[in-house]
């Protein structure tokens, strides 16, 4: 029985998670929602622009998820693909991209990364370059975000 029990203790265990986010007059948020070893999801949230900069990530698939607004991704030719809500994108380890809200209002997605969390860094986050690009930084264009008192998306 002791074993039994000590071998239920060590199994993962499921978790809820919601995407709650403050609606922005400026600049834009990402938000971890959930994660585990090799998956992560986060909320993102846009008043304008994007993540402005051309970059890759070495070492992560991922996609997202319009959940509300328009946005605009963009290839390393430039070419444009331009989602609504309920609509995604895949992007490959090694794809360049870049993104911006075209939308009337804040654009809302849901960000799905999968590798494994020590590949989880900035540092796996690069330029045209080959130099490493931080989401936050000038060189992406990252406009500090102002939220809009007591307007939020989601529960």
């Amino acid at each position: 029985m002791e074993a039994a029990t000590k071998q239920t203790q060590s199994r993962p265990k499921t978790s809820v998670f919601a995407l709650k986010m403050p609606y922005l007059s400026k600049g834009r948020i990402t938000s971890l929602v959930a994660e585990t070893d090799n998956l992560w999801l986060h909320g993102k949230i846009n008043a304008e622009g994007g993540e402005n900069a051309l970059h890759t990530h070495l070492d992560e698939d991922h996609a997202f998820v319009v959940l509300e607004g328009e946005v605009a991704f963009f290839d390393e030719a430039g070419n444009r693909s331009v989602l609504k809500p309920y609509q995604g994108i895949m992007i490959p380890r090694g794809a360049y991209y870049r993104y911006l809200n075209t939308g009337p209002g804040n654009l809302m997605v849901l960000r799905v990364g999968a590798g494994s969390k020590n590949e989880q860094n900035e540092g796996n986050r690069i330029g045209p370059n080959g130099q490493p690009l931080h989401g936050d930084s000038a060189g992406n264009k990252h406009v500090e975000p102002v939220a809009i008192p007591g307007k939020f998306f989601g529960a």
